[in-house]
């Protein structure tokens, strides 16, 4: 199930014993493991004494876990376990008889599972959907896919995440936060919550204004390091150079700072193959996995530069991505391929 299905079926009259928390957004996963947890225990001292929490990541032995989970409570009305970070829900490397042995011993546990007794798995890895042991929590229990939201599928988000702080959003701040978010190659929802929290200390009022997100945001290394695509699309020479300048003698600042460059001069590049085939504007969006919004202002960048331009940029960029990797060159190479791109004439379709 997604987020919301899985939000909205969790509840007392249908609490299952069994969940996998599974996929690589851990904001969804802390939510729906906390919304089980509280349901539960009905306080921190329960939980305290109640739940058992196994780490993976610990080197524990899958026989251990299992002895675990299908242990009577002793002292407590249930026995709780979190098991974090688990890695037998991936797809097989190799063949490993005593592996499967005690995932088959798992599965028939999670089956007949004790009625004081629940279990709660988590992992950032995908699972692979064909093991029988994920056959079995989807029949018996409850799966998250906490899958990343795209750029373009963060509006609801948004929206419930202002009704939940009991506020609004003036329309340039939101072109703003989705401008931004947009720029980033993988959405961090816990990121974003914690900086609109941070905003909302801010505020006067019930309305976030572009002002306000930008006092939280623009500090940010993960937003901050986006300043320069953005300067490069616009054409502004000038900025980039200031930009690129701050981060001059720092090579993994500036391997960064290439890796988001390459990725949005990439995008231009696609942009106008797509327009070339008569999609243009919001319709952009799909193609290009952007918010329909932000595509089309992609499009509207992508004219400004020829097709010729932006491969040469890109070659440019490889060149330069080299020489700071082997340390045989630093940030001149990223200015040259800047100025010649900015310099270049128009790309008008």
């Amino acid at each position: 199930m997604k987020f919301k299905e899985f939000m909205s079926a969790v509840n007392k009259k249908n609490l299952r014993h069994v969940y996998l928390l599974a996929g690589a957004e851990s904001y969804y996963i802390d939510r729906a493991r906390e919304k089980i947890l509280s349901l539960l225990f009905d306080d921190r001292s329960a939980r305290n004494d109640g739940l058992t929490i196994l780490d993976c990541d610990n080197k524990i032995d899958l026989s251990e876990i299992i002895n675990v989970i299908d242990s009577a409570p002793l002292f407590v009305d249930k026995n709780v376990v979190l098991v974090k970070n688990v890695k037998f829900f991936k797809s097989k490397t190799g063949e490993d008889k005593s592996a499967d042995a005690k995932l088959d011993r798992l599965s028939a546990v999670l089956t007949s599972m004790l009625e004081t007794n629940y279990v709660i798995f988590t992992t950032l890895d995908a699972p692979d959907k064909r093991k029988k042991l994920y056959k079995t929590i989807d029949k018996v229990g409850g799966v998250l896919e906490a899958e990343p939201l795209k750029s373009w599928q963060l509006d609801p988000w948004l929206d419930d995440k202002l009704r939940a702080l009991k506020l609004t959003m003036d329309a340039d701040a939101r072109k703003y936060f989705l401008e931004t978010v947009a720029l980033m190659p993988e959405i961090s929802l816990g990121l974003l919550d914690n900086e609109l929290d941070k905003a909302a200390l801010f505020i006067r009022g019930d309305r976030i204004t572009r002002a306000d997100l930008q006092k939280v945001l623009a500090s940010l290394p993960e937003i901050s390091n986006f300043a320069l695509p953005e300067a490069v699309s616009a054409k502004n020479l000038g900025k980039s150079m200031q930009i690129l300048s701050m981060q001059h003698d720092d090579a993994k600042s500036l391997i960064g700072l290439l890796a988001l460059l390459t990725r949005q001069i990439r995008l231009l590049l696609l942009a106008k193959h797509f327009m070339r085939q008569g999609v243009s504007g919001k319709a952009l969006g799909e193609p290009l996995g952007q918010h329909p919004f932000i595509a089309q202002k992609t499009g509207e960048s992508a004219r400004k530069f020829s097709e010729e331009a932006l491969a040469e940029a890109l070659i440019d960029l490889s060149e330069a991505d080299f020489g700071l990797k082997t340390g045989t060159a630093g940030a001149e190479l990223i200015e040259r391929a800047i100025m010649r791109l900015i310099l270049s004439s128009d790309g008008r379709l």
